[in-house]
């Protein structure tokens, strides 16, 4: 996977995390970019641009919650909210009865958020970096965010997300492809190992050249990779010698390759490979099959 694509969903997990686990609820950048920064090893600036890349791929939204104005040395901050509609729900709710306590608290009256939206958000500019104004902009950005995800909700599946995101670092992605398949070239399980010895290095450097390989990409990016060039004959060879054993790695061949069967009348290079991806996502459900009935007998012993 290209580093700035795993570097994105870490930081996309934090925020889902602060979110739904954190007191304050909302993380901002002006508290936890920092934090973020030293996590993730990342400079702030480059996180702002991988948070942009977030916002556009639809993993989260942004609040302008403080709007900058260089004229009362005031500096703009955001928010960051995940893009799931059970998170939104809880902090809509959550940023409403926030609202409704500072408004009291200020004005002496109560009013539900509705009421207090309504008659001070025309004027928010008056409220720009101020307890009441962060929570209005929240509070308003929030109902709007949840329309927009109702009305895109394919806009915000995992695959759409997934592909996006591989179509901003679309440069990264394809340099990433080429150095995880110089270096798999290298280990080729189509080969008898007789003839990996005579035309390679000792056996040695051929695992070590396997295990270098998945010390820099993950096994799902290799996977990719063998698919994209329709190696489905690599992949079973990669189950059948143990080179692929958990059973997450396993699945996750079984539903790509459903995937791609669903995608055969669009796709007419992918038609001559049917018998062969059909072939694969049967072993590998049988595969998963056996690995189930193994963990279930050591249970019940």
């Amino acid at each position: 996977m290209a580093g700035s694509i795993k570097v994105c969903l870490e930081l996309a997990e934090m925020i889902r995390k602060e979110n739904l686990e954190s007191r304050e609820k909302i993380p901002t950048s002006d508290t936890h970019l920092r934090v973020w920064s030293s996590q993730l090893s990342r400079t702030e600036e480059d996180l702002r641009k991988l948070l942009t890349a977030l916002r556009d791929s639809h993993y989260i939204f942004i609040v302008s919650v403080v709007a900058p104005d260089p004229n009362l040395f005031v500096y703009g901050e955001d928010a960051y909210v995940f893009a799931e509609p059970f998170i939104l729900n809880e902090l809509k709710r959550h940023s409403e009865e926030s609202l409704e306590k500072l408004y009291e608290a200020s004005n002496y009256k109560r009013k539900s958020a509705f009421q207090i939206t309504r008659e001070l958000f025309p004027k928010i500019k008056e409220f720009n970096n101020t307890p009441l104004g962060r929570s209005i902009n929240v509070s308003v950005m929030l109902e709007e965010f949840q329309r927009m995800l109702t009305a895109q909700s394919y806009e915000y599946t995992d695959q759409w997300r997934r592909t996006k995101l591989q179509e901003i670092f679309k440069d990264e992605v394809n340099a990433s492809e080429d150095l995880a398949s110089a270096a798999i070239k290298e280990y080729d399980p189509t080969k008898r190992a007789v003839d990996q010895l005579k035309e390679q290095a000792p056996k040695e450097k051929v695992d070590q050249n396997w295990v270098k390989a998945k010390e820099n990409f993950s096994t799902e990016f290799l996977l990719r990779v063998h698919f994209r060039k329709y190696e489905f004959d690599v992949v079973k060879k990669l189950i059948q010698s143990g080179k692929l054993k958990d059973e997450k790695d396993i699945k996750y061949v079984r539903d790509t390759l459903q995937l791609m069967e669903n995608r055969i009348d669009q796709d007419n290079l992918l038609k001559r490979y049917a018998t062969e991806m059909i072939e694969l996502r049967r072993y590998a459900q049988a595969k998963l099959n056996l690995l189930r009935q193994s963990v279930g007998s050591k249970q019940d012993n």
